[in-house]
C-alpha cells in the first residue's frame, strides 16, 4: 500500500492557506459576538470587558465555578486564556489540560501520541476517549491497535474549549472512556487572521482563516500547513495539512452546525533506540537513526452535523480514513538476514451518531435518555513484512465490519438546596466480523458481546464554596476485532471495569482547589510487546491514587495552576513484587503561570512525568522526566491587529526520556535470541519558535 500524493481537496486547501498566511499561529481571539458578558463563569473567550467599570477581565476556563453543576470533583475544563497563551510542542499536549494526563511520543509527529493517566499506560488511546464537536476520534479496530487516537491534525486556533472527565461516571460516554474523556469544542466564529511561525530544526507553520456571515448564520474556514524535520539524524520531513470548514446558524429553539475536518500528513518515523548502542559506530548519539527507510502517512476526512437545544442533542458523522506506517522495533531479532521491518495499514469508512433528549420532570428532577450507534467498514487492515519499504509477504490482512449500539439514561435530582444526586444506566451491544483477505495469520469470524454499566454520584455543598463528592461507575473498552475473532485464545470483545472516587472542591475568592482519592479495577491489562511493536491483553489489574489540583488568580492579570497526582498499580494474580504494571506512572505533576496585559503576555509550564516500572518485577525502572516550556507575546497598540510571539520549548534543555521500554532487540553479531535491554526515545532538545499574527 503506497501513498501516491495528497488529495486534490487537501492541495487546494494548502494552496489557499499559504496564499493568505504570512504566518502562523498562535493566539486566535474570539470575535466580539463570541466573547461572553460580565458573567465570567459562562465565558468561553479570552477577554471580557466590564460594562460598568470598563476594566478588561482575562478569562480562564479553570476559573469556572463547578459546584452545583459538576458531577464529580475531578471534572473540569479549559478555555480562553488557558488555551491561547499555552506553550506546547505538539497538538496532543492540548489534551494535557486534563490534570495528570501526560502525552508523549515515540515515533514522529505523524503518529498518535502515547498517553498516561491515573496509573494507566493508555498506549495510543485505549481507555481515553476524545470527542471533537461530539464526534468520537478513537479508532476501535486499527492497524496499530484498538483505541488509536490521533489528534495531530488539530488546529489550535480552532479550539474554543476543552472539557474533561475522569472515570466512567456519566452515562453518555461508552467505549474507551473508562479512565478519562476529553471533549473538544471548536469555534463557530473567528476574527479573520493569518499567522506565520518558524522555528528550530526546520519547523514552519502557516495558518489563516476567519468567519463571515452567510444565509442567517456564520461560515468559518481555517487552513493550516505544518512542516518539520526535528532534531533526528533522519529528518522527520513531516508535512501536514489541516482544515476546518464549519457553518452554524440558529434553527428553531436551538442551533445547527455542519463541519468538515480535513487532515493529510506524511513523515519519516524515528523510533526508540536500544540504549546499549548509543555511543557506538552504529549510533553516535540519541538522535541517530537505525532504520532509514521508515515512512508513514495519514489521510482523514470527517463530516459532522450537530443540532443542540435545551432539550435535544443530535449528532451524525461520516469519516474516511487511510493510514500506513513502516516500523522496526526489534531490528534483526525475527529475521537475521532481512531485518524485522513491518508495515501496518488501515483503510475504512465510519458512520455514526447519537440522539439525546433531556426532560425537566419537575423543578428538582431531570431525566436524560439517549441512543448512539456506529458502523466501521474497514476494507483492509493488517500487517506486512517489508524490506526497505517493499513488501516481502503479508502476515495477515482482514476486512472488518464492526457495529455497535448504545442506550443510556441518566437522572439528576436536587431534592434539597446544595445536594445533587446522579444515577445512570448504560447498555452497549457490539458485533465484530472479520474476513480473511491475505496471509497465513488471517481468519474469518463473527463474535458479539455486550456490556451493562451503572453509574452513581452524589455531591453536597456543605457551606458556600465547599462541596463533597462521591462517585461510582462501570465502564469498558472494546478490543481489536482481529483479536476478538481469533480462532485460538481469542480476546474478549469488551473489557469491563469499575471506578470509584471521593473528593472535595473548594471555590472561594480567586482560589479553586480539588482533592480526589480514587480506586479502580479492570478485567484485562494491556502490556507492551516489543517484538510486535504493539500491546497485548494480560491479567486483571487494580489501582488506587490521589489527585490534587488548584487554580489561583490573585489579581486580574496573573493566574497560576498546579496539579500533583500519585498512583499505585498492580496486576491481580501475580506474586507480590512481581505484579507491577509496566509503564504505569507512579506520580505526575504540572505547574503553570501566566501573566496577561493589554500589550504583553507571558506563560510558563513545568511538566513532570514520574518514575515507573518497566517490567513486572520492578527490577528495571524508568526515571522521571521534567520539562519547562515558555511563551511570550507582544501586541502593540500602535500596530493594530498584530501580535509577535516566541516560544522556548524544553527551556532547560533536558535530555530525559520521552518514552522508555524494556524488551529484546538484536543486531548482526549478537546472540540469536537477542539482547534484553532498555529502549528509549529522548525528549526533543531545546528549541525556539517565533511567529507573527495579523488580525483583520
Amino acid at each position: 500500500m503506497r501513498r501516491e500524493g495528497i488529495s486534490t481537496s487537501i492541495k487546494a486547501l494548502a494552496a489557499s492557506a499559504s496564499l493568505i498566511a504570512l504566518g502562523v499561529p498562535v493566539v486566535a481571539f474570539a470575535s466580539d459576538d463570541e466573547r461572553p458578558t460580565r458573567d465570567v463563569e459562562a465565558n468561553e473567550g479570552n477577554v471580557v470587558r466590564d460594562t460598568t467599570t470598563g476594566d478588561i477581565i482575562y478569562v480562564y476556563g479553570r476559573g469556572e465555578r463547578r459546584i452545583g453543576t459538576a458531577g464529580a470533583a475531578s471534572e473540569g475544563g479549559v478555555a480562553g486564556a488557558d488555551i491561547e497563551v499555552r506553550p506546547f510542542l505538539r497538538p496532543g499536549e492540548l489534551l494535557e489540560a486534563t490534570p495528570g494526563l501526560i502525552a508523549t511520543q515515540h515515533s514522529g509527529g505523524g503518529k498518535a501520541n502515547q498517553f498516561f493517566l491515573r496509573g494507566f499506560n493508555l498506549d495510543h488511546g485505549t481507555d481515553l476517549s476524545v470527542y471533537i464537536d461530539d464526534m468520537p476520534m478513537n479508532f476501535r479496530t486499527h492497524g496499530h491497535g484498538q483505541g488509536y487516537l490521533d489528534v495531530n491534525g488539530l488546529i489550535p486556533e480552532t479550539v474554543r474549549r476543552v472539557d474533561y472527565r475522569k472515570g466512567p461516571y456519566r452515562a453518555d460516554t461508552g467505549d474507551f472512556s473508562f479512565v478519562g474523556t476529553t471533549m473538544i469544542t471548536t469555534h463557530d466564529r473567528l476574527q479573520p487572521f493569518a499567522t506565520a511561525e518558524v522555528g528550530s530544526y526546520g519547523y514552519r507553520r502557516f495558518v489563516a482563516g476567519g468567519s463571515v456571515p452567510l444565509a442567517g448564520g456564520d461560515l468559518l474556514m481555517v487552513g493550516q500547513v505544518k512542516l518539520n524535520d526535528g532534531p533526528w539524524e533522519l529528518p522527520e520531513d513531516f508535512t501536514g495539512v489541516s482544515g476546518l470548514i464549519k457553518y452554524s446558524r440558529p434553527l428553531g429553539d436551538g442551533e445547527f452546525k455542519l463541519s468538515l475536518n480535513l487532515y493529510d500528513a506524511s513523515w519519516n518515523p524515528t523510533e526508540q533506540l536500544p540504549e546499549r548502542l548509543i555511543g557506538t559506530p552504529l549510533c553516535e548519539d540519541r538522535f541517530c537513526s537505525l532504520e532509514d527507510s521508515l515512512t508513514g502517512f495519514t489521510e482523514r476526512q470527517i463530516l459532522t452535523a450537530n443540532y443542540q437545544s435545551d432539550s435535544w442533542k443530535i449528532t451524525g458523522y461520516v469519516q474516511h480514513y487511510n493510514w500506513s506506517l513502516l516500523s522496526n522495533f526489534t531490528y534483526f531479532l525475527e529475521d537475521p538476514v532481512n531485518g524485522d521491518q513491518l508495515r501496518q495499514y488501515d483503510a475504512l469508512w465510519t458512520y455514526g451518531g447519537r440522539i439525546e433528549h433531556t426532560a425537566q420532570l419537575s423543578d428538582w428532577l431531570s431525566l436524560r435518555v439517549g441512543a448512539e450507534g456506529r458502523y466501521d467498514d474497514i476494507s483492509r487492515v493488517g500487517l506486512d513484512e517489508t524490506i526497505a519499504g517493499e513488501k516481502e509477504f503479508t502476515v495477515g490482512a482482514f476486512a472488518v465490519d464492526e457495529k455497535s449500539a448504545g442506550f443510556y439514561a441518566e437522572a439528576i435530582a436536587r431534592p434539597v438546596d446544595g445536594l445533587m444526586l446522579i444515577g445512570g444506566l448504560r447498555q452497549d451491544f457490539y458485533n465484530f466480523r472479520t474476513k480473511a483477505l491475505e496471509g497465513a495469520a488471517s481468519w474469518s469470524g463473527d463474535v458479539s458481546d455486550e456490556a451493562f454499566g451503572v453509574k452513581f454520584g452524589a455531591n453536597y455543598e456543605v457551606v458556600p464554596g465547599i462541596a463533597l463528592f462521591a462517585n461510582y461507575g462501570e465502564g469498558f473498552h472494546s478490543n481489536d476485532a482481529r483479536g476478538v475473532t481469533a480462532p485460538t485464545d481469542p480476546a474478549p470483545g469488551l473489557v469491563e471495569g469499575d471506578f470509584e472516587e471521593v473528593g472535595l472542591r473548594f471555590e472561594r475568592g480567586g482560589l479553586i482547589f480539588s482533592g480526589v482519592y480514587w480506586w479502580s479495577s479492570i478485567e484485562s491489562e494491556l502490556i507492551y510487546v516489543g517484538d510486535a511493536g504493539a500491546v497485548e491483553p494480560s491479567d486483571p489489574s487494580e489501582r488506587r491514587g490521589y489527585e490534587l489540583t488548584a487554580f489561583y488568580k490573585p489579581v486580574n492579570w496573573l493566574a497560576l495552576d498546579a496539579v500533583w497526582t500519585g498512583s499505585h498499580a498492580r496486576i491481580v494474580g501475580l506474586p507480590e513484587g512481581e505484579n507491577y504494571v509496566p509503564g504505569a506512572l507512579e506520580s505526575s505533576g504540572e505547574l503553570g503561570v501566566s501573566a496577561i496585559f493589554p500589550e504583553f503576555n507571558a506563560a510558563a509550564r513545568l511538566r513532570y512525568l514520574g518514575p515507573h516500572a518497566l517490567i513486572e518485577d520492578n527490577s528495571q525502572r524508568g526515571a522521571s522526566t521534567l520539562l519547562l516550556n515558555l511563551r511570550t507575546a507582544w501586541t502593540p497598540r500602535n500596530l493594530a491587529g498584530f501580535e509577535v510571539y516566541a516560544e522556548l520549548l524544553n527551556a532547560l534543555d533536558s535530555d530525559d526520556d520521552d518514552i522508555d521500554y524494556y524488551y529484546e532487540t538484536r543486531f548482526p553479531g549478537e546472540p540469536a535470541e537477542g539482547v534484553l535491554g532498555r529502549n528509549s526515545r529522548i525528549v526533543e532538545p531545546r528549541q525556539l519558535r517565533v511567529g507573527v499574527t495579523k488580525r483583520f
